[in-house]
């Protein structure tokens, strides 16, 4: 799949801008603060309606933007995208889509912008809920702080899968909601015992029970899901990485759940459910729910060493460049379609043989690159001849 044009309104420092893109490699250079990863993280917005770079959505809107004939400030994405097959042929099914997204600032009765948006989406003119819009564009996004997938929180790992996993599987985009909204309920009662008169643990296993239905059930999805990914992530990293690394260790990756003995969805509902009842006092102490998904967490191994811990900062950027290409190569298998590969500055990271591996591996045909960079001097001039060169200043593209 490709995103033959994007358009973008009012959006960080753009206030419009219409960008045909092609098949194949794009670099976009210019100085810093220019929008380079502005184009980057509108097509993650399209993919995800998450943005990699603000949680709050009225971020986006371009500062500048006010309220127009009682119209609230608003930005407007839209992208054209195009799928297709393996074989680089034009897939019969949903062979273009066009995918429109609008976030407007909330306001008064006086006409004041409020803190809140709405958003509105539709695809091919059709409105559609945010949950339906996952999935229709793929993207992979690697930036230079995505190292901390393996240094940081466990957070942040659950939250890696969780964005892979759901542009690939509508149920499992749906079971995480379900799941995130039972979570949010169960652990409010639980908060409001700890602050108030305890039930007795009979009489709060029956104000539970619905709630946990909703978490074995949804969380055994996501739980199996993950553990399926993980196994066919490390077989696919391993020899990435042994190409980009140039040291022939062995990569492992475990996917350490809170309920382990099994990664069949049936057992897993049950081991859960057997799992919560375990626990319910020290839940009803501490007020909140200690097991399930949301406590899981992914670890990397090299040579039985954990690289998240206690790799060297080259190791660490290596294996994360090889994980984020297995998820590429990931969603290419499973969909028969190779997603949008979205690169943000991540060349300044690497050292000369490592930049000449990922270029190795990101140069395909039938794969759409979008990346940028400051300037030209990390690349190759082979390179750079046969790829579109697209250059960005002050919001503008040149």
């Amino acid at each position: 799949m490709y995103v033959s044009h994007l358009s973008l309104r009012n959006f960080r420092n753009y206030r419009e801008l219409e960008l045909p893109l092609q098949p194949g490699t794009t670099l976009f250079y210019g100085p810093n603060a220019a929008g380079k990863t502005t184009l980057l993280e509108a097509l993650y917005y399209l993919a995800t309606t998450k943005s990699p770079r603000s949680s709050a959505d009225r971020e986006l809107i371009n500062w500048d933007t006010t309220a127009d004939l009682g119209i609230a400030p608003f930005t407007r994405l839209v992208a054209n995208v195009q799928r297709r097959n393996a074989h680089g042929a034009v897939s019969n099914k949903d062979e273009r889509l066009l995918i429109e997204l609008v976030v407007q600032r909330r306001q008064d009765a006086a006409g004041t912008p409020l803190p809140t948006t709405q958003k509105t989406i539709r695809v091919n003119k059709t409105a559609r809920r945010a949950l339906d819009l996952v999935g229709q564009l793929r993207v992979v996004l690697f930036t230079p702080l995505d190292i901390e997938l393996l240094t940081g929180p466990p957070a942040d790992r659950r939250r890696w899968l969780d964005i892979m996993l759901s542009q690939l599987d509508g149920r499992y985009v749906r079971a995480l909601s379900e799941y995130q909204k039972g979570l949010l309920q169960r652990n409010a009662l639980l908060r409001s015992w700890r602050e108030s008169r305890r039930p007795r643990p009979d009489e709060a296993r029956r104000q539970l029970r619905f709630w946990d239905q909703q978490l074995t059930t949804n969380g055994a999805y996501l739980i199996a899901a993950r553990h399926t990914a993980m196994e066919q992530i490390a077989e696919l990293a391993a020899p990435i990485h042994r190409e980009i690394a140039g040291v022939p260790q062995a990569l492992t990756i475990t996917y350490t759940a809170t309920i382990p003995g099994a990664t069949e969805r049936r057992a897993l509902e049950q081991l859960f459910a057997e799992a919560l009842e375990r626990s319910l006092r020290e839940e009803l102490e501490r007020g909140q729910t200690l097991i399930g998904p949301h406590r899981d967490d992914v670890v990397c191994r090299l040579d039985e060493v954990d690289i998240g811990v206690y790799g060297s900062r080259g190791q660490q950027r290596s294996l994360t460049l090889a994980l984020k290409l297995a998820e590429a190569e990931l969603m290419r298998l499973r969909t028969e379609d190779a997603p949008v590969l979205l690169l943000d500055d991540i060349l300044s990271e690497l050292d000369a043989a490592r930049r000449a591996h990922l270029l190795q591996f990101i140069d395909r045909p039938d794969q759409q690159t979008l990346m940028t960079a400051a300037d030209l001097a990390d690349f190759d001039p082979s390179f750079l001849a046969r790829i579109n060169r697209v250059r960005v200043d002050h919001g503008r593209v040149l």
